[in-house]
């Protein structure tokens, strides 16, 4: 793949922000190496990893999710399991926010779960998985023409507890209260530069301020859809502040809740931005994390586990 040029307004917003610019930028102009997960619902992670070794593929295990893998062949969207669905094709950092409820589906599989911004599916197909179809899962997307590729993923993977519906997330009515949220919310998709160079073309701040500000009517809508002491996970592909620290710091003014640590053994983090552009960001906003691109090989993310407190 070919450099691209990085706008000049680019580098002047994010460069005091990364630790390392140059090797920033360097895995930015790198392709997106390809990853995948075994889908548990139909197939176990030994016997699908023998069967793509058979087939010469070679599966590179990742660090901190056992069902996942790394693979330098360009063959395996052309196997039997992806055919089947035993696999599916996902990147790495869109694995995060289901991990992130692992503990509390662990604690009660037949819970509620509400995917507020569902479409193509991976992430509610992966909490299916992490379900073992047990539950519920209310997969919404407010793009009608986007319900049928969920449809299709849903059905290719085995997923059986999922309820698919298409609204507007800002409107959606607060009489059913779920045990978790994801919100996966639309962004300015900075962190996706790898693999969509036609992000830089129509990149700019106007659009950044544009799209917290639905971002800060998706997450309280979410948060008031919450049970008391219901957990919900917001994230992002971008790197702008507006949209993920200063969203956390708006909802942390007009709601009551608190953050949890986000540590995932053997994935590098990093510290959330404290400050930007004068204003000062809650402190709780500490707890959430970033994902840069250099330091996992992966694409930028967002990352925040937010709990709503008893009694709201």
């Amino acid at each position: 793949m070919a450099h691209f040029n990085i706008p000049q307004k680019f580098r002047e917003r994010y460069e005091p922000l990364v630790d390392d610019p140059k090797e920033f930028y360097a895995a930015l102009n790198r392709p997106l190496p390809k990853a995948f997960r075994v889908n548990t619902l139909k197939a176990g992670i030994a016997k699908v990893k023998e069967r793509l070794e058979g087939y010469g593929i070679r599966a590179e295990p990742v660090a901190w999710y056992d069902a996942a893998f790394f693979t330098p062949s360009d063959k395996i969207g052309s196997t039997l399991e992806h055919f089947m669905g035993h696999i599916y094709i996902q990147e790495l950092v869109s694995m995060l926010p289901p991990m992130l409820l692992k503990k509390e589906i662990e604690a009660n599989p037949d819970m509620t779960v509400l995917d507020a911004c569902a479409a193509p599916g991976s992430k509610t197909t992966q909490i299916s998985a992490l379900m073992g179809n047990r539950g519920l899962i209310v997969a919404n997307d407010s793009a009608f023409g986007r319900l049928k590729i969920i449809k299709h993923n849903l059905e290719k993977l085995g997923c059986m507890n999922v309820a698919v519906v298409n609204h507007d997330i800002r409107f959606f009515k607060t009489d059913m209260q779920f045990d978790c949220i994801l919100l996966d919310a639309p962004c300015s998709s900075e962190g996706t530069l790898r693999k969509n160079r036609e992000i830089v073309k129509r990149w700019n701040e106007n659009a950044i301020l544009s799209l917290a500000n639905l971002q800060r009517q998706m997450i309280t809508r979410c948060f008031d859809m919450l049970k008391p002491d219901g957990v919900m996970v917001y994230s992002t592909c971008t790197f702008a502040p507006e949209e993920n620290e200063g969203v956390l710091d708006y909802l942390l003014t007009k709601r009551s809740c608190s953050l949890e640590k986000i540590n995932i053994d053997g994935l590098r983090t990093s510290e959330t931005i404290r400050e930007w552009k004068g204003k000062t960001f809650a402190g709780e906003t500490a707890k959430a994390s970033r994902i840069w691109p250099h330091h996992n090989d992966t694409g930028g993310f967002f990352l925040a586990k937010i709990r709503k407190c008893e009694g709201v």
